[in-house]
This record gives C-alpha cells, structure tokens and sequence, in this order.
C-alpha cells in the first residue's frame, strides 16, 4: 500500500513538473523567438579567398552585464562559432597562419543602444517587437567580424540581435546560441 501511494504521489509531482514546463515553454511567443541579422563586407573582399579560420587576440569583447551571468557568455559563444565554419567545412587554426582572424563583440541593448551600436560598429541589426511581452524583454546583440590576416583590416562583419532570457537551461542557450551562427555565418560559403 505504501509504495502505492508513493507511487502516486511521485506521478502527481511529475505532472506538476511538466505542467508548470510547458506552461513556462508556452510563454514564449514567436515574436520573442525572432532575430534580426545584418551582414556588411568590404567591396573587394572575396568570399572565396577564405581558407582557415583562428581567433584574434582578446577575441571576446564581453558586456559588463553578460559577464555577470551565470554561464559563460565567451564558452558559449566560441563553441558556436567554431562549430559553424566547421559545418562549412574550415579548419580553426592556432595563430596568424589562417587567412582570417575572428573577433566579437557582445552587449545587452540596456549597455549599448542601437545608435551607440551604429556608430561603433557601422551597423545595427535592429530588432523591433510590438507586444508588450517584447517591449518588456532585454535585447542582446553580437557583432562578429572577420579581420584579413595579411591587410589586418576588418573585411566581413555580422551581427545578430534577439530577445534575451528565452532559455533557461545550458543546452537551450547552446542550441539557439548555434543556429543563430549557422544563421549569421550563411553569406559564407563552404570550403570546396
């Protein structure tokens, strides 16, 4: 009789469990689920010419804010990077012997304002949301550029902004975090 009601109850705390989950997944409009991406590239810059990819020293530009987190923003971010040019077939190299160097940036828009952004970086993706839940939400952006190793000139630059604090666990935050890469590394082509 016991371990049928313990039973019983461990099933009514498990439904309660996956309740108040899908309530709390439910929450999340498609409108929060949006990103806006701008990709900008030097008029002479080819595509093709890319071969190999290494990070830049000091690579990660992180927020005041982001820093506070409770994961780490650069981890995340580096893993989604890497596994996006791999995806397209090019190889991370250790130093200056690749043909491009990556750098980022990354800010809450509380920090950076679109305007601030615009006159930093030349661009701003410019994520607008029109219900009051989006109007509530704190925006993040990242701004990635590609800096040519042999004019050490910045040649390609992409940035991504979305509605932050969609996710709520590790593997959420790393799989929107990837395809939001895969999203800004699409102008790039694969490696034949």
């Amino acid at each position: 009789m016991k371990s049928i009601k313990m039973a019983m109850a461990i099933y009514a705390y498990l439904v309660c469990i996956s309740l108040v989950t899908f309530n709390a997944q439910a929450e999340v409009t498609p409108e929060l689920m949006r990103s806006s991406v701008v990709v900008v590239a030097q008029p002479e810059f080819s595509l093709t010419s890319l071969k190999s990819f290494s990070w830049a020293d000091n690579h990660a530009d992180i927020s005041a804010g982001l820093q506070k987190s409770s994961f780490s923003v650069s981890a995340l971010i580096d893993e989604a990077i890497v596994q996006a040019i791999s995806k397209k077939a090019y190889p991370m190299e250790q130093g200056p012997k690749s043909s491009m160097m990556i750098q980022y940036h990354v800010s809450l828009a509380s920090e950076m304002s679109d305007t601030a952004l615009t006159l930093k970086y030349g661009l701003s993706p410019g994520l607008r949301g029109n219900s009051i839940e989006a109007k509530s939400r704190e925006k993040g952006v990242l701004i990635v550029d590609l800096i040519d190793t042999q004019l050490n000139n910045v040649v390609w630059r992409g940035a991504v902004e979305v509605f932050t604090g969609i996710e709520d666990t590790d593997n959420g935050r790393q799989q929107r975090v990837n395809g939001l890469l895969v999203e800004l590394f699409s102008s790039i082509p694969d490696l034949k």
